[in-house]
């Protein structure tokens, strides 16, 4: 595995900074803190397949807007 440089994590954290509010707080619970789609569901009282989706929404977005910084 590679392990990004500083300067890649920060890219990181100022791309999160910038995603909407619901896309911010799907990948802190899964990419930061650790959380697994359930957990994720039943802490935002929502579907599985919904997490999952959001999540893949997010990163998504996020790969678009590290991209640009």
């Amino acid at each position: 595995t590679v392990i990004p440089d500083v300067k890649d994590i920060s890219k990181i954290k100022r791309g999160i900074a910038l995603l909407p509010d619901g896309y911010k707080q799907i990948i802190n619970l899964y990419l930061v803190e650790g959380y697994d789609h359930v957990e994720i569901a039943t802490i935002l009282e929502i579907t599985v397949s919904t997490s999952k989706s959001q999540y893949h929404r997010a990163k998504k977005r996020l790969m678009q807007i590290v991209s640009e910084l």
